[in-house]
């Protein structure tokens, strides 16, 4: 789908990240020199709820979120742009991920041709939990693990009222297509294409048990029930609640969603990938040699 020049920008970032607030003042800049309306956020703590609330509250006049920071900033962004719809915009310092979509010294050509219309929107779904009154959303993942080293926890696991297995383990995982390629890749799950609706589910380090993991289809319910153990129920590595043994946690497909803002094309994703993975060879082995 494409993306129509936004009017109103929003630019973010974390405040440990050195240069992520100059390189986002430098980003708000840019915009305002193309003649559009802009403003600077620092993200907030999780714990800040009054911080929170404004930044939600001003999202909803944004038609775009520009994330300065990294993958870990652009996950923290997307919970907000989820809730106001607003499409966001990675650019990341540091080592290359898989969420933001360029590199800070590509940055002002990429604003320059998202501000200029010529980008495309790449929806991403979302996985919801929840847990007693307690709803939560998840870009990436929702993990329910120990809380203490040298402990298991004992989850039984049912796919659609079906009981899947009882895992003794350190944790299981429950992963969106997006975070794939995250815990869920680090513990033997497979990797999805990103714009994929399919769920992982995952055990990690399981006692006595199986540890494969399984792809489920976007509309399965995950009932994952704590047998034995403390536990914490952990969604996209930031937020974390207490599980107590008796306690449910059910994970479905969301009704939200995160639209990110590309100016690569498709294949991008692949060729991030193959680089971050280390796939490629860059030998001569690679190039065909010529018939005699």
């Amino acid at each position: 789908m494409s993306f129509q020049p936004p009017q109103r920008v929003a630019v973010v970032y974390p405040s440990a990240l050195a240069g992520a607030e100059e390189l986002a003042h430098r980003l708000a800049e840019r915009c305002q020199r193309a003649g559009r309306e802009s403003w600077v956020d620092q993200l907030p703590d999780a714990s800040d709820d009054e911080r929170r609330a404004a930044l939600a509250s001003r999202l909803g006049d944004a038609d775009l979120l520009v994330c300065a920071g990294g993958d870990g900033t652009v996950l923290h962004a997307s919970s907000f742009a989820a809730e106001s719809g607003t499409p966001v915009f990675g650019v990341r310092l540091g080592r290359l991920g898989f969420l933001a979509e360029t590199a800070e010294q590509d940055a002002e050509a990429a604003l320059d041709r998202v501000l200029a219309g010529e980008a495309r929107l790449e929806r991403r779904s979302m996985a919801m939990a929840r847990c007693g009154d307690l709803e939560l959303h998840a870009l990436n993942d929702v993990v329910i693990g120990r809380r203490g080293l040298g402990r298991t926890v004992s989850i039984g696991a049912h796919i659609d009222g079906v009981l899947l297995a009882e895992y003794r383990s350190d944790a299981v995982v429950v992963s969106t297509a997006t975070g794939s390629t995250g815990y869920a890749l680090s513990v033997g799950g497979p990797i999805l294409n990103p714009l994929s609706e399919d769920l992982i589910l995952v055990p990690v380090a399981p006692h006595l048990t199986q540890s494969n993991a399984i792809v489920l289809p976007g509309d399965t319910t995950v009932r994952l029930e704590l047998a034995r153990g403390d536990a914490l129920m952990i969604i996209d590595g930031m937020h974390e609640s207490e599980v107590r043994p008796g306690m449910v946690v059910e994970i479905s497909h969301s009704p939200r969603f995160v639209q990110f803002v590309r100016v690569g094309g498709e294949y991008r994703f692949y060729a991030n990938l193959a680089e971050r993975l280390g796939w490629l060879r860059h030998d001569h082995d690679l190039n065909p040699r010529p018939t005699p």
